[in-house]
C-alpha cells in the first residue's frame, strides 16, 4: 500500500485536482496525507473531508527553510496513528503523476531496497562542498554532527522520494525528538529536509536505489517543466510523474487532458 505524503498551502482548486491526479494513476487502495502548510488553518479541511483524504493534524505553518518537516511530522502522525502501509512518498503540489504503473515500479526497483530518491550523495568534507544548503548544514554541524552521531551526512532531492515503512520505524525508534524540535526550529539550513531524512535512514543501516532514466529526465529542480515536454512524457509509459509543474496553464492542461 502506497501513502502519499501531499504538503500544500494555498490553492483548494489545485489541490482537489492535483488529489485526484493521484489516486486516478495509483491502485484504488492508496491513500494520500495531506499537510497544511499555510497559515490559513482551515486550508484543505474541507478538500479533505469531500475528497475523503486524512488530514495530518500535526500540520503547521512553514516557511521555504522549514518546509522539509512536514515529512517527519506525516512520518511521526503515521506511527502515532498506528496506520499502516508499505511505501511512503515524498509529494509536493508541483508534483504531477502522467501515466500508471507506480506501484509496479516501486515493487521492481525496490526489491532489496529501503528508500528510492533521484540522487544521493555523501558529504564527508566541508571543504569540498559544492552545494549551498551543505555549506550551511557543515556551518551548524557543531549541533548537527551531535545529534547525527557522525562526522559525515547524505544529501538528495526529495520530491517523490521513497521510504518503505520499516526504514520509517527504525529512523524514529529511539530517536531524541525534544532535540530534533530544537534543531528544527532554530536552524537557518535550506532544503534541510533534503539531508535530514536521508542521513536519519543510512544512520540506520537503509540501502538506498535511484530512479532510473528517463524518469529523471522529467524530475528536476529547474527550469519549469513545460507543455511540449508533459506531452511527450505522456507518449512514454515508463514516465510515471513530472516535476515542477509551476505555470497555471500547463497545471490547467494536466487536469483536464491527462
Amino acid at each position: 500500500m502506497i501513502c502519499f505524503a501531499l504538503c500544500a498551502h494555498e490553492g483548494e482548486w489545485a489541490l482537489r485536482n492535483q488529489i485526484k491526479n493521484i489516486r486516478k494513476y495509483n491502485p484504488a487502495d492508496s491513500f494520500i496525507v495531506f499537510y497544511n502548510g499555510g497559515k490559513n488553518r482551515d486550508f484543505g479541511k474541507r478538500v479533505c473531508t469531500e475528497e475523503g483524504v486524512r488530514y495530518c493534524p500535526y500540520s503547521r505553518p512553514l516557511t521555504q527553510r522549514t518546509s522539509g518537516r512536514f515529512f517527519y511530522d506525516v512520518m511521526r502522525w503515521l506511527e502515532d496513528a498506528k496506520i499502516n502501509y508499505e511505501y511512503l512518498v515524498y509529494m509536493e503540489y508541483d508534483i504531477m503523476f502522467v501515466n500508471r504503473g507506480f506501484r509496479s515500479l516501486l515493487q521492481r526497483q525496490m526489491k532489496g531496497y529501503d528508500v528510492l530518491v533521484k540522487m544521493a550523495k555523501k558529504e564527508t568534507d566541508p571543504k569540498m562542498a559544492e552545494w549551498d544548503p551543505a555549506k550551511a548544514m557543515w556551518q551548524d554541524w557543531r549541533r548537527w554532527g551531535a545529534f547525527f552521531k557522525s562526522d559525515h551526512f547524505y544529501r538528495t532531492s526529495s520530491p517523490v522520494s521513497v521510504f518503505r515503512h520499516g526504514i520509517v520505524k527504525r529512523m524514529l525508534s529511539g530517536l531524541d525528538k525534544q532535540r530534533l524540535e530544537t534543531l528544527l526550529n532554530t536552524s537557518k539550513i535550506p532544503c534541510l529536509g533534503e539531508m535530514l531524512f536521508i542521513t536519519l535512514a543510512m544512520k540506520k543501516g537503509a540501502k538506498y536505489t535511484l530512479y532510473r532514466w528517463p524518469n529523471k529526465r522529467y524530475l528536476r529542480f529547474r527550469p519549469a517543466i513545460r507543455l511540449n515536454e508533459i506531452k511527450a512524457a505522456k507518449r512514454r509509459p515508463e514516465v510515471m510523474f513530472v516535476h515542477p509543474v509551476k505555470d497555471s496553464h500547463v497545471r490547467h492542461y494536466i487536469f483536464k487532458n491527462i
